[in-house]
């Protein structure tokens, strides 16, 4: 019975004395663990919670510096185990908003000015340029965002009375088609002009869904139409000197193209950035993953050959790189990023300075493996990423 309890003790003394060793390895283990980083590549659009885990009560961004901010932390939360070398597509909503005219000139084009700027013979205008002169010359003390709602007659395959809006911004004149008479009337006004903007916002999509089906829109584009609406004149722009009265004014509207349809545009744009692991955290990166096509080795064999005989001739017949340095066939660092600079020069000739590459290839080494370089561009050349 007392050598029972003995080797009880005993027991119980060594699980005590054994605790600190077993956290140390614990600890090595759980190191180990988090070194181990998993490289991984991911397209991740922004959903409503993150924006609320980001405090964006608006659900966007308002700048790009906020977003590449901001974006790493959230990707750190998601991706807790992807390291260096992990790549991901971000898309996220971003308020870009197109400013609109902040003061109205209403002006319609006198003989006296297709004289200076146009055909005088026919009283018209047959080249977009003659109107930019007349409204470069005639507004050039115009304020920045001044729309100029300008009525012309223009000459293309036939004459015709047409009603567009000039809107300088930031220096540079604007212009933006307005709608004709026939347009208004299909839309079923009976004056060319809409009675409230609801009724415009209602029927200016419906109008550019059939106007523009033919065009080839892409998901994102954005367009603009000026249209006019018969309102109360309160800055008097008939210039009878009264402001209680009712005249018709110009207004411009942004729409977007969903993909399928138009709509009113709320100022807000979809934008992507890609983010990159750098070993410690996530960084907004521009690198593109490419790896070859089994067509790219002869490419680079017949470019390289006369240069490179054997290792040219052997890249081109075997499709791998011979990495093996006591071969004759050897393609060392240096050729290999001749070969690299030569393959993306013709993929994307024009790259700029910063455009980094992650390319993956088949070498040699006694068997056949995969080897990944980074590269760079900077000052006209691809070069190893330090």
């Amino acid at each position: 019975m007392k050598k029972s309890i003995y080797f009880l003790m005993m027991f119980v003394g060594l699980a005590f004395t054994s605790c600190e060793p077993m956290e140390d390895i614990h600890d090595e283990i759980d190191a180990n663990l988090e070194a181990q980083s998993i490289e991984g590549v991911v397209d991740y659009t922004l959903t409503d919670e993150d924006y609320d885990a980001l405090d964006l009560s608006y659900g966007n961004f308002s700048n790009l510096d906020d977003a590449k901010e901001m974006i790493p932390g959230l990707l750190s939360n998601k991706y807790p185990v992807w390291g260096k070398g992990s790549l991901a597509n971000v898309t996220f909503k971003l308020y870009a908003p197109k400013r609109d005219e902040r003061s109205l000139i209403v002006y319609e084009v006198t003989n006296e000015d297709y004289e200076q700027y146009g055909d005088d013979q026919y009283a018209s205008f047959d080249r977009q340029w003659q109107v930019m002169d007349l409204i470069e010359d005639k507004f050039a003390d115009a304020e920045n965002r001044t729309l100029v709602s300008l009525t012309y007659d223009y000459y293309d395959g036939g004459l015709s009375e047409v009603n567009n809006g000039f809107l300088l911004l930031n220096g540079e004149w604007m212009m933006i088609p307005g709608l004709t008479d026939d347009e208004y009337e299909a839309m079923g006004e009976s004056y060319p002009n809409f009675s409230s903007e609801d009724e415009a916002e209602a029927k200016l999509p419906i109008f550019l869904n059939e106007k523009m089906k033919y065009g080839n829109p892409k998901n994102g584009d954005i367009t603009s139409i000026m249209y006019k609406l018969y309102t109360t004149d309160v800055d008097d722009v008939d210039g009878d000197g009264k402001t209680d009265d009712r005249t018709t004014y110009s207004y411009v509207k942004y729409f977007v193209y969903d993909g399928s349809t138009w709509a009113v545009y709320n100022n807000v744009i979809n934008e992507s950035l890609q983010f990159g692991h750098d070993g410690t955290t996530w960084v907004p990166d521009n690198t593109i993953k490419y790896t070859f096509d089994s067509s790219d080795y002869g490419l680079i064999g017949n470019e390289f050959i006369e240069e490179y005989p054997g290792p040219g001739d052997n890249v081109a017949y075997f499709s791998s790189f011979d990495r093996r340095s006591t071969s004759d066939n050897y393609w060392n660092d240096t050729m290999l990023l001749e070969a690299m600079n030569f393959l993306l020069d013709r993929m994307m000739p024009s790259a700029e300075d910063g455009q980094k590459y992650e390319v993956t290839f088949d070498t040699y080494v006694g068997s056949t493996v995969s080897e990944t370089l980074y590269l760079i561009k900077e000052g006209g050349v691809w070069i190893y990423q330090e």
